[in-house]
Parts: structure tokens; sequence; C-alpha cells
């Protein structure tokens, strides 16, 4: 009972001692503070808690902050009864690190990035040599996939299955045309050997920032599109590839704090991937 008696009546709420202050690397802050006030101003309408609203700043509700938090903005404020008549009103405030002397609002957010490699299972058709076949071998082999036809591995032979279920040799035309390329001859073996897939190796980078400004219409617009020149500049493995925008991903914080990732993926740089996604 004793918080009743040496607070003065018209004091509505008292900014308690102590606050915690969180950087993030990109140059974001989230901070906290807890209030204590009156239950009788927690009602709808009462002119003193009206100034927690989101995106009141943080001196607004309590001119002694440090001047260098005083334009953090407020996020969340959650009451909790004590049952004396007073609650605590815990605050959540957001924004960022401030150049200079920290009053002169600037942002000073550092951009970071993320470099992933994986190994995804792709139809054998996407294979760099599968690429550097003739039609003619490209559709033997399809055939193979599909089970139209078959390769005899013993026999080293295309060829069919009959009503009986033996394999009987295929056409002459059709098996020099495999043999006559090295790289056929090898996927159809695969093939054979019940693959119809392989592990190609792939990159995701990510480019992170944090704003008062959310994407803008040029980065939306990018998404699914080679990206000749990303953010960050990304070192290409070799020439062989393009990065492709496979995802703006956005996560605001507070009123004007927004969280940015840009993911981009390699690419096999040919003249399909130019048509699709140029």
């Amino acid at each position: 009972m004793a918080v009743k008696s040496f607070i003065d009546p018209s004091i509505k709420y008292v900014p308690q001692a102590g606050f915690s202050v969180v950087y993030t690397e990109n140059g974001g802050v989230e901070a906290s503070q807890d209030f204590l006030i009156r239950n009788a101003t927690i009602q709808s309408g009462n002119a003193a808690i009206s100034g927690f609203v989101r995106g009141a700043t943080w001196e607004s509700l309590w001119p002694e902050v440090p001047q260098l938090y005083r334009l953090l903005t407020l996020k969340t404020h959650d009451p909790t009864d004590r049952g004396d008549g007073w609650s605590i009103l815990k605050t959540t405030f957001t924004g960022y690190q401030f150049s200079s002397n920290g009053s002169s609002g600037e942002e000073s957010t550092v951009p970071t990035t993320s470099l992933v490699g994986q190994l995804e299972d792709v139809a054998l058709a996407q294979h760099p040599k599968w690429s550097s076949l003739s039609d003619t071998v490209k559709n033997i082999l399809n055939r193979l996939i599909s089970g139209d036809w078959v390769y005899d591995l013993e026999e080293q032979e295309v060829g069919y299955i009959d009503s009986d279920g033996d394999f009987r040799p295929g056409w002459a035309s059709v098996n020099n045309a495999l043999n006559a390329s090295a790289d056929g001859v090898n996927f159809a073996n695969i093939i054979a050997s019940g693959e119809s897939t392989y592990r190609r190796g792939g990159w995701t980078y990510s480019y992170h920032t944090e704003s008062k400004t959310g994407f803008s219409a040029g980065q939306l617009n990018s998404l699914g599109k080679i990206v000749n020149t990303p953010l960050g500049n990304p070192i290409n493995p070799s020439s062989g590839y393009k990065w492709l925008l496979v995802a703006p991903n956005q996560t605001q914080s507070g009123v004007d704090r927004f969280m940015k990732t840009l993911d981009y993926q390699l690419i096999p740089d040919n003249a399909t991937n130019d048509f699709l996604y140029g």
C-alpha cells in the first residue's frame, strides 16, 4: 500500500528504473521498459493512456530517456494488474542506431550477407553433358527414361520387352546413333541402373538489411527474374551461371522498421533460362 501513499494522486504513471536495449547486426534496436500506471488511467478514452500508442516516441513517454534512444518508437504495451489499483505496463520500442550524436535521425544500418550451398535432385536432362547431345540421342534416352525402350546392360544394346517378358534387340540405326556418343552410352547405363535424376550443386545467396522503408517496386518486380548485379555483389563460381531472385522476404517491427532479405539462387547461363527468366 506504500506505493499509493507516496505517489501524488495527479501522477498517472511512473517510468520504472532500468531498461534494456538490444542491438542487431544490421543496425536495428529493440528496447523495453516498464511503467507503473494507475488502473484508472487504463480505461478506454483516458487521456493519460492515450500517449501509449503504436509509433509514439520513447521521449514523449519519458522525457528523461537518454538522447541516443529518444527517437525509438513504441511497438507494444501490455498491462498486468498488480491487484492494488496499479498495473505494470510492459512496453517495447524499436528503431535504429543513429550516426553522430544520435539526434540527426539518420540510419546507420549495415547490410549482411550469407551464402549457403546445397545439393538437389534434378532430372538427368538438366545435366550440362546432356545439352551437348544430339537430338537423336536425347530422344533415345528419353524413350529409355519413359520405359518405351530398355537398355540391356549385358548386351549394351537398346531394345524392348516382348509379351513374354523377354528382351528383344532393337534397331541398328538406334544403337548405332547411341554408340556413336560416349556420353549417350554413359547416360544409358545410368538410366538402365534405375536412375533418372542426379544431385546438382546449388547456391543461395541472401542479402539482409533493415530500413525505414519496405521493398521497392523494382525489387518486387524482379522476383523470378535474372538479376545481373545482386546487392552486395556476390561472386559467381564460374561464368556459366547467373543469379535468379527467388524470394524477397520482409518483416515489419513496429511502425517503421522493416527487416528485409533478398534471396538469390544460381541457375545455368543458357538460352533457355534467358528466355524464361530474362
